[in-house]
């Protein structure tokens, strides 16, 4: 006989976030480190809506999309000024930073409920751990994984798998959330359930190519795909591309 805890256990055991643009919104801070490092070699400022574009893949990737195609291919240039803009970031790491809307509401019922959860980012690891810890109760995270000089970043599924592994949760019952293809590609290479987030920075109709992923515009959405998976959209009689449409 089934009993109601089996009938309302969770297709998925447990989720992992992406940080920037997922769980938090660091733009303005990024850009306005990076405008330093601009201003440092007299390059054109970034307005907010062109630093959008330049992040994903790390603070490396950042830099070399933001300086001129020449400096880019300048690798020595191009470590002087990632030094110089891990710099300008650590002195403003929560300056605007902000959680999203939601954000907290959702990680307060997957520890309420006991669901574990963990992140895994290409931010520069202690970057990660310092923001997590400031604008959430890190005590409650599995565990904050950023980027280091040992280990590949996304969407290199090693982080990813070892995160899993420590939450106890086989990669096939996980849930790994983000806000770009990095993410998508990192939850496929890992064998984890994609969620992607349309409140980030990516352009929500670019999420549109990837149909075996879920999308969600609501934080709390999360949990319903933690439920059902896939199925969700069958279970309330709704169209996957409804995620990507701003609410009347």
């Amino acid at each position: 006989m089934t009993t109601a805890k089996e009938l309302f256990k969770p297709r998925y055991s447990g989720i992992i976030f992406d940080l920037d643009g997922t769980l938090i919104n660091s733009l303005e801070d990024l850009v306005d480190a990076c405008n330093q490092v601009m201003l440092h070699y007299g390059l054109e400022l970034k307005s907010y809506q062109e630093g959008k574009k330049l992040i994903g893949r790390g603070l490396r990737n950042l830099i070399k999309r933001a300086v001129t195609p020449e400096m880019a291919k300048n690798e020595a240039l191009v470590d002087e000024a990632v030094a110089l803009m891990k710099d300008e970031y650590a002195k403003r790491y929560t300056h605007k930073t902000v959680a999203y809307d939601g954000i907290k509401d959702l990680l307060r019922y997957l520890h309420v409920h006991k669901i574990p959860f963990a992140v895994c980012t290409n931010k520069p690891d202690g970057a990660a751990k310092t923001i997590v810890d400031a604008l959430f109760d890190i005590s409650e995270f599995v565990d904050v994984v950023g980027q280091n000089d040992n280990k590949p970043r996304k969407p290199d599924p090693t982080q990813t798998l070892e995160v899993a592994a420590k939450m106890g949760v086989a990669p096939g019952d996980c849930i790994y959330m983000g806000d770009s293809s990095v993410d998508y590609e990192t939850a496929k290479n890992a064998g984890m359930l994609p969620v992607l987030c349309t409140w980030g920075f990516t352009d929500p109709e670019k999420l549109m190519q990837y149909d075996d992923a879920i999308w969600i515009k609501n934080p709390l959405r999360a949990i319903d795909a933690l439920k059902y998976g896939d199925q969700m959209y069958e279970i309330f009689n709704e169209k996957k591309q409804d995620e990507l449409k701003e609410e009347e």
